[in-house]
């Protein structure tokens, strides 16, 4: 079975990149807190004597805290035990930090930290996304976050209307994946050209999810194909051909007036798996979102929903409108100031 061994060394790669990553990790958080607290301490790890290294391990695992001061989860904790145990052992220490007698005050400085950190309700935090709701995307809309009117909010509506249609192909979606077409009655809508759109399966496996976004003539102010035809505007030309990537980064300074606001190159990987996060985090919405959070929302909207969304959609096109008009006198460039462009196809 071929495909399945291929499958099975592609997730052997996978864990075994996660696991360098995470040993890379704790070896790199350990060291710093070695520099901060005891400075004159430059040896490797793996030649401090285990009585010194001990002692060392254990004033971190009570006094280490994160970058902005805050404290760790107990787990992060119990993963960088082990992370610096798979280090010592690639380096041939002659004892074990998790099990040996040798390290026993470290390991129960862990064990104290960790009850500790619990009974201040770390180690509680949900899992589960949260779903995006409607009035979620109210005040996404009305704090710009979502809008046509600046680069950063028209390319996560397009985003958003696109997610649940394309799902988590969005990294490799091509401008030719997504196809404008009209009804017989005239009615204009998008459909995804995906590889899987005919295959009954796939389309399961994507959770029933429809590959077409219809128009909604009673609201052009929130309908999909003209945020669609607005990004398509707002794409340089270069970037109009079907094999270039649908989702492209937003120059670092940006003139609204202007015609193009994307630069010529893709957006990253991080910043599209991190789409709905930064959205709300910018936002100060509530709970754990993240991209899975659009699968769960309902995507039907009552008629009060819908004019409540109309609204607020006037009032973003006014302002942009009389933004424009304030600015063309002066000649002044309109910055969005918003959008972190650092490390922007990372």
């Amino acid at each position: 079975f071929p495909d399945q061994d291929e499958r099975a060394a592609e997730l052997s790669r996978e864990q075994n990149e996660k696991t360098i990553r995470s040993t890379q990790t704790a070896l790199r958080n350990f060291r710093e807190f070695l520099i901060s607290k005891y400075p004159s301490e430059t040896r490797e790890i793996y030649v401090i004597p285990c009585k010194e290294l001990d002692a060392y391990l254990a004033s971190f695992f009570v006094d280490a805290r994160q970058k902005d001061g805050s404290e760790y989860e107990p787990n992060s904790l119990a993963n960088y035990q082990c992370g610096l145990e798979r280090y010592l052992k690639e380096h041939r220490y002659g004892y074990s930090i998790t099990r040996d007698k040798e390290f026993k005050r470290s390991q129960e400085a862990l064990k104290q930290k960790q009850i500790e950190l619990r009974c201040k309700g770390k180690g509680n935090k949900p899992h589960k996304s949260m779903k995006l709701t409607f009035a979620d995307e109210l005040i996404l809309r009305k704090r710009g976050l979502l809008s046509r009117y600046n680069p950063e909010g028209l390319l996560k509506l397009v985003w958003l209307k696109h997610h649940n249609c394309t799902g988590f192909h969005g990294s490799t979606l091509k401008w030719g994946d997504i196809r404008l077409r009209v009804t017989e009655t005239g009615l204009e809508y998008l459909e995804w050209m995906g590889p899987d759109n005919g295959d009954v399966n796939a389309k399961s496996k994507r959770g029933g999810t429809d590959s077409r976004v219809y128009a909604t003539q009673h609201s052009p102010q929130t309908c999909p194909v003209q945020d669609y035809k607005e990004y398509a505007q707002r794409r340089p030309p270069a970037m109009r051909y079907e094999d270039a990537p649908f989702y492209l980064s937003i120059k670092p300074v940006v003139n609204l007036a202007a015609l193009h606001w994307y630069n010529c190159q893709a957006l990253g990987k991080n910043k599209l798996a991190k789409m709905v996060k930064t959205m709300c985090e910018k936002g100060n919405i509530p709970g754990r979102k993240t991209n899975f959070s659009v699968y769960q929302s309902c995507s039907t909207l009552s008629e009060a929903q819908s004019n409540q969304l109309v609204l607020i959609c006037n009032n973003l096109s006014q302002q942009a409108a009389q933004s424009m008009a304030s600015h063309s006198n002066t000649g002044n460039f309109i910055v969005s100031a918003s959008y972190d462009s650092s490390s922007d196809t990372a």
